[in-house]
């Protein structure tokens, strides 16, 4: 189910029992919730409002929250949060925690009570019994990041109902650089928006000035000044990472992860792929596939390979101790640009 049609069936009162909240876009998810607290009175969310995180709270206290009968109102609205054992992920410090509880519970929910379960995960381990159950019975929306002309339409609408406009490189620039995460494109878009306040025009350089780059983003342009063979620019941003005291082995690691994508984006592109089947078939964001496409087409397949296996030997070297870190990576650049 999309935001929507759970905004539009919550204001017509055809109403869920239990519902099931997937993905990570934090925007969203507190505009469901709101939508959620939207259906209740001040007053009856005053006495029937209960928010619960599973991860210090058991879920025999959310249980026996929900099979309560609400005071001075229809119904009781119950929130749980960090359902961690709906993954296949461990979680340091968290509360033991009897998933048969909510498994009896959900078969059997209590007519006055809505829960809903928040699973702000990337996956949810499908072969559970608890998980089965929740896709089999609960009502599931789709809190997820929008993807491709979606979100590019939907922060155009934004702006232009505040009354500004975005330059379609300056649009493909801070995507790029939130890698497509709309809640951290809304915070962007604030000081933006004060920045261009006069000429309500968004341009690419206020993008550019305003919108800080994650780690992986500079060493991004560090592996691109090395791929392009510009050893003094690339000498320049490596010292800069030094300065920050960025551990060389955290830069190894990136640039690993980044050359194996250029690889996959490659060959797969070479076998007629489009960019959105890649991202498909890579189970990638599209923005950053989009970007490895792009850089992919102008090089030689055979010399990443090479700067992938000298790469992940260097890696073992340093993690070894075969020399100094600094110094080893050093020598790396020296050979590539």
């Amino acid at each position: 189910m999309k935001i929507a049609e759970l905004k539009k069936n919550l204001k017509q009162g055809n109403l869920s029992n239990v519902y099931l909240i997937t993905g990570k876009e934090r925007v969203f998810i507190k505009d469901i919730q709101k939508s959620f607290k939207d259906i209740m009175s001040p007053e009856e969310r005053e006495m029937n409002f209960s928010n619960f995180d599973l991860e210090e709270v058991s879920l025999a206290d959310l249980i026996n929250e929900a099979i309560s009968a609400p005071f001075f109102g229809e119904r009781r609205l119950v929130f749980a949060e960090h359902p961690f054992f709906l993954t296949g992920e461990r979680t340091k410090n968290a509360v033991e925690q009897n998933p048969d509880l909510l498994l009896k519970y959900i078969q059997n929910p209590t007519p006055s009570t809505i829960l809903v379960i928040f699973a702000s995960y990337d996956k949810l381990d499908s072969r559970k019994k608890i998980v089965k159950q929740l896709k089999k019975s609960a009502a599931m929306v789709d809190a997820g990041q929008m993807e491709g002309p979606v979100l590019s339409r939907t922060i155009k609408n934004d702006l232009k109902n505040a009354g500004y406009q975005i330059e379609p490189a300056a649009l493909d620039l801070l995507i790029n650089k939130t890698k497509g995460n709309y809640s951290l494109i809304t915070n962007q878009l604030d000081k933006l928006k004060l920045y261009a306040m006069k000429s309500k025009q968004i341009d690419q350089a206020a993008v550019s000035e305003l919108v800080p780059q994650s780690l992986e983003d500079n060493v991004f342009d560090l592996m691109t000044e090395i791929l392009n063979k510009n050893v003094y620019k690339a000498e320049e941003l490596y010292n800069q990472f030094l300065l920050q005291k960025i551990d060389p082995i955290l830069l190894v690691a990136i640039i690993i992860s980044q050359l194996r994508l250029l690889i996959q984006v490659k060959i797969l592109s070479e076998k007629g792929l489009s960019e959105a089947s890649i991202a498909k078939n890579l189970k990638l964001n599209p923005y950053r596939v989009k970007y490895a496409y792009r850089q992919a087409r102008t090089l030689n397949r055979k010399r990443l390979q090479v700067m992938y296996d000298d790469i992940v030997n260097l890696d073992y070297q340093i993690k070894s101790g075969q020399g100094d870190k600094e110094l080893l990576f050093d020598l790396f650049i020296a050979k590539y640009a």
